[in-house]
């Protein structure tokens, strides 16, 4: 978590879903409970780009899109390996990019 911290915004508009999520989590707080519950549960998460990032800038806005491979290996049960489509938005806030938005859905098989 550590890691994850200061690429976001600490804001309430915030916003993230991962595949795994039963529900979209908005704020700060609720991301960071997020993120927190899914590196306890999980015992490796490796992500690595397939396709992508792409990548628009339109002032103090940013967008990124792309897939990526997954590969969750649960503290408890059998590893998986996934595609994602991910959306990320991130803001501007004087001379650093922060994270606002994640999102990443399972891409189809």
């Amino acid at each position: 978590m550590s890691k994850m911290d200061p690429l976001w915004a600490h804001d309430a508009y915030v916003i993230l879903i991962n595949p795994q999520d039963k529900s979209i989590s908005i704020g700060w707080d609720a991301v960071k409970k997020n993120w927190e519950s899914t590196f306890n549960s999980d015992s490796e998460l490796k992500v690595t780009q397939a396709d992508g990032p792409h990548i628009h800038v339109n002032g103090n806005v940013a967008w990124s899109t792309g897939i990526a491979n997954a590969v969750v290996k649960p503290k408890v049960g059998d590893a998986v390996n996934a595609r994602a489509y991910e959306a990320d938005v991130f803001q501007k806030s004087g001379t650093q990019w922060l994270l606002v938005s994640h999102a990443a859905w399972r891409v189809p098989k």
